[in-house]
């Protein structure tokens, strides 16, 4: 009976470790992609095992032993003290409050230890406070370590992303092998109180063992945990990840606890990744996680191993000790499968709210996909429509090009046969005066008609001049409203880049004309006479 009282201890704090602290622990590396999320469960399940193999050389079960002389806890005991354990934790669960698992049950023993008349010894009370602490200043000494050594080194990313990989999947490693060492510990202080000894401590192993491959192969919560660290840089999941490593492996050794007078105990993993978290924040000036996490958090350490010692004291102060009563045994197994029930059911609760969650996620990827795809579609239409409209335009435009080329066609034709007709009249004329009237007549035709083509074209090439450096004319009327038109058509000609000659043929003035044009658009632009008229035209 009390080796299966104390494999079903194993079982209700080894499932309460991988249904509700392991997301919490690991979740923060699962957002840096390092390995597939398989092999991410087997490094860690092969590592944990490795470490409570040999857990029996670190000092945690020792120091538990020491500070809860117990001697030997009965079937009956044990039992209350899971159901105090299990009553605290559900009940904090019931807030959102994630209780750790490992100080709850040794609020439950510390009860035992009261009511057996046994005394305890406190010193270790003090390593649970000075853990944090110092996982606090080891994440932030690590951070800023990280950010000074970065700024003077010069790798290429992808060289430097390859290699992170593997410091990742080293961290994951070292902390799994450190979780399994600190909890296997105090798994072997409990199984010397239940009397197993010798031989016997072979369950030990083999229900870890049997354990961690559930936690290897069963969905837990580190991808919905991984959403609350998804902000975290690989910078910031190193140092939470190495400080948690080397405070747990700090506080399993008398030989490194007795450097701070201090003796080894095992530690809550939440309070030593949250305490890190917060250290990396004072170094980076960020808020990485949200200020009630550290409330419940602090919360849940000081009522999960209080509220399970009063619990637990309570029962046991009302049932008494005899390990014959069979009635008291039936009652407190009964509960005992009630609330191992109420742990799987709460499991899997979770796990139909996740896929749940998982499906209206999914949906709602699908209804945006839906209604971009939609969009799109319609911003696509607007374009070939817009497309369209400018196209048409461009036609119509084209259209008119080719009825004034035909209009401009007839009028040279009609005017080159008027002009036909004058000179057929001025070789048949005999009179001197006639000739002399019709020649003068012709010469001003012929005058009237080029200054009308110089106007036309002009107004056409002034017309497709602007429409094509609209910014720039708009500019000019803003900040010089006191330019003429006159001044304006000299400026879209010079940043043309005409030359005087030209400008004075299209504007139908003389060489002269244009460079005091020029002079007085220099003055009504501000410039001096450094300054380049023509660069600076084409500045604005």
């Amino acid at each position: 009976m009390t080796i299966l009282c104390l494999i079903l201890f194993l079982c209700v704090a080894a499932l309460w470790f991988f249904i509700n602290e392991y997301p919490t622990l690991f979740g923060i590396y699962v957002p840096t992609c390092a390995v597939k999320r398989v092999w991410f469960k087997f490094i860690a399940a092969a590592s944990m095992l490795v470490a409570i193999a040999v857990s029996g050389h670190c000092a945690v079960g020792e120091s538990v032993s020491a500070c809860l002389p117990l001697g030997r806890i009965d079937c009956k005991s044990m039992l209350i003290c899971l159901i105090a354990t299990l009553i605290t934790l559900f009940t904090l669960k019931f807030f959102t409050i994630t209780g750790a698992g490992v100080y709850a049950l040794l609020g439950a023993l510390e009860a035992f230890a009261v009511t057996s008349g046994q005394e305890s010894d406190w010193h270790m009370f003090l390593s649970f406070l000075i853990a944090p602490a110092f996982a606090f200043l080891l994440s932030a000494g690590i951070r800023l370590t990280l950010r000074l050594t970065l700024d003077k080194c010069h790798i290429h990313m992808i060289t430097l992303s390859y290699y992170l990989r593997y410091v990742v999947i080293t961290a994951i490693m070292a902390t799994a092998f450190a979780v399994g060492l600190n909890w296997g510990g105090f798994l072997l202080a409990v199984s010397g109180m239940s009397g197993v000894s010798g031989p016997m401590t072979i369950i030990i192993p083999v229900t870890a063992l049997l354990l961690i491959c559930l936690s290897a192969t069963m969905r837990t919560g580190s991808d919905e945990s991984a959403g609350r660290f998804s902000d975290f840089s690989i910078w910031s999941v190193l140092a939470v990840g190495f400080s948690t490593v080397l405070t747990l492996l700090f506080f399993s050794f008398g030989s490194t606890t007795g450097l701070l007078h201090l003796i080894p105990a095992p530690l809550s993993v939440g309070s030593l990744i949250f305490a890190g978290i917060a250290g990396s924040e004072v170094v980076q000036k960020t808020i990485l996680v949200e200020r009630e996490e550290y409330i419940k958090e602090i919360a849940a350490l000081i009522a999960a191993p209080f509220g399970t010692f009063l619990i637990a004291y309570i029962i046991l102060s009302v049932s008494g000790y005899d390990d014959e009563n069979l009635v008291d045994f039936t009652v407190m197994s009964a509960a005992m499968i009630i609330l191992l029930a109420l742990l799987f059911g709460d499991y899997v609760r979770r796990q139909r709210a996740q896929e749940k969650a998982t499906e209206r996620l999914v949906y709602s990827q699908q209804q945006q996909i839906y209604e971009n795809s939609r969009a799109l579609n319609e911003m696509e239409l607007k374009v070939v429509l817009s497309e369209n409209q400018a196209l048409h335009n461009s036609i119509e435009q084209k259209k008119q090009e080719v009825m004034n080329v035909a209009l401009s066609i007839v009028e040279q034709k009609e005017f080159l046969e008027s002009l036909d007709e004058k000179v057929k009249t001025l070789a048949k004329a005999d009179d001197l005066k006639e000739k002399d009237r019709l020649i003068s007549e012709l010469g001003l035709a012929i005058k009237q008609r080029l200054s009308y083509d110089r106007d036309v074209d002009s107004q056409y090439f002034y017309a497709q001049a602007e429409s094509l450096h609209e910014d720039f004319n708009a500019k000019l009327s803003e900040n010089f409203p006191n330019l003429t038109q006159q001044e304006k058509r000299l400026a879209t000609l010079l940043r043309l880049g005409f030359s005087s000659k030209y400008i004075a043929t299209l504007m139908n003035i003389t060489p002269k004309s244009v460079e005091i044009s020029r002079y007085r658009l220099r003055q009504k632009l501000g410039l001096s006479k450094g300054d380049n008229l023509v660069n600076y035209i084409k500045s604005i």
